[in-house]
């Protein structure tokens, strides 16, 4: 019965221990530059862009996209590579093109789904 007693003692401190541990490390999450959005990790979202095709990686999968700032998720213009939703968007425009694109973004990976050539 004491043995029984002890153990459901130390669970207990643990329980605690671990909760006040956990609280202290969310308490210095939010000094963290940029960890604030992440507490409550946002949904996926579809936003749209303008920008010139700067490369194009067949066997990786990614188009490199030099675009206008992104005011929807609050990006800046700038240049990257973004991986795509399918294969055949990489045959939708060449090095050179400006192009309308769509992205499935969630957390910190984006993705292209979308590519028209602009007029």
């Amino acid at each position: 019965m004491k043995y029984c007693f002890n153990i459901a003692l130390a669970l207990v401190a643990l329980t605690l221990a671990s909760t006040s541990i956990a609280a202290t490390q969310a308490k210095d999450m939010k000094g963290m530059a940029g960890m604030q959005d992440m507490q409550g990790m946002q949904p996926p979202q579809e936003a749209r862009g303008i920008g010139i095709v700067k490369a194009i990686d067949i066997p990786n999968g990614t188009i490199t996209l030099q675009h206008q700032a992104i005011a929807s998720i609050g990006w800046p213009a700038m240049t990257m590579a973004f991986k795509v939703a399918s294969p055949g968007l990489l045959q939708v425009a060449k090095i050179g093109d400006t192009v309308n694109f769509t992205l499935h973004q969630s957390g910190m990976t984006s993705t292209v789904t979308s590519i028209t050539v602009r007029p």
